[in-house]
């Protein structure tokens, strides 16, 4: 069981996301201009979305009349990143589109793939019968949230955190991989593959910052929004809301200090951001998970 895990979720999304990294950077190389300029940041998405659905076509039983919420919830996160990866919004991207209009294309699509993110991730069918008051809030949380940390983090890459942004993504999207591993092996599992691959995306954006493999973060963000909520309707534990607000604005929470310290040097910015995604993710893995590693163990009759 174990090698398999290794195998489907760690070693398969590395692979596939190192050879469409191998494919931008190959791109980059060659003479670019404005129309080629996109097309790292759109293989990025589309190496991302298949290193993610690997896993989860190896190891789950899937059955395409039946798949759950969480299962199909990768199609409006593609098809919104891949619109946005492609989408011009730089004043400098197409000298013939004005940068006005542009920006407003691509938060316009920003809007609509986080609510469209929101709508799918709702489980449905007779067994959540009994959940239904909680869809439109969470509903709305999932969306509020996606824009909120999309606008925090577009932000920050507008003021020189292109290269590093996706590890502020990363961050974001590990506490719901913990809410995950504590509600649902199979979610976990997943949301394994995300990171493994993410982290191959953030370490190639680090490695060729003058690419746009960084837009690949809308992405990250709306899997983080949407696990988080799959996570609250497959767990049996009652966590406090503020956790739960935590665990939805990590990246918006990581990117705050960044906002005083932008004018200040890289190694200075990073490493603020690294401190405090080490002390949100140790208070939400202590609240998710410290019961089960540190608590008394159940006594047995």
């Amino acid at each position: 069981m174990e090698t398999q895990i290794l195998l489907w979720c760690v070693i398969t999304p590395a692979i596939l996301s190192l050879a469409f990294v191998v494919g931008a950077w190959a791109i980059q190389r060659s003479e670019s201009n404005a129309w080629s300029r996109p097309l790292p940041a759109v293989l990025a998405v589309i190496g991302w979305c298949v290193a993610v659905s690997a896993c989860m076509y190896a190891r789950q039983d899937l059955d395409w009349s039946a798949l759950e919420a969480w299962q199909i919830v990768l199609v409006p996160i593609g098809i919104a990143s891949l619109l946005l990866a492609a989408c011009p919004c730089e004043a400098d991207s197409l000298q013939a589109t004005s940068p006005r209009t542009s920006f407003g294309l691509w938060w316009l699509i920003a809007g609509l793939g986080s609510v469209a993110t929101a709508m799918w991730t709702m489980p449905t069918g007779d067994g959540w019968t009994d959940m239904l008051p909680l869809h439109r809030p969470w509903m709305a949380s999932v969306a509020a949230a996606s824009l909120i940390n999309v606008w925090s983090l577009d932000r920050m890459r507008r003021h020189g955190a292109s290269p590093w942004i996706l590890w502020v993504g990363l961050a974001g999207l590990v506490a719901p991989t913990l809410l995950a591993a504590s509600a649902y092996g199979g979610l976990a599992e997943w949301m394994v593959s995300g990171l493994v691959s993410t982290f191959v995306f953030a370490t190639a954006a680090v490695l060729m910052p003058e690419s746009t493999i960084g837009k690949l973060f809308p992405a990250v963000l709306l899997l983080a929004a949407s696990t988080t909520a799959t996570g609250r309707f497959y767990t049996y534990e009652d966590h406090p809301t503020w956790l739960y607000g935590l665990i939805l604005l990590m990246p918006t929470c990581i990117s705050i200090p960044d906002a005083w310290l932008r004018e200040r040097s890289t190694m200075v910015r990073v490493s603020t951001a690294v401190v405090v995604a080490v002390l949100l993710l140790a208070v939400t893995g202590w609240f998710l998970l410290g019961d089960s590693l540190f608590g008394e163990p159940t006594e047995e009759w």
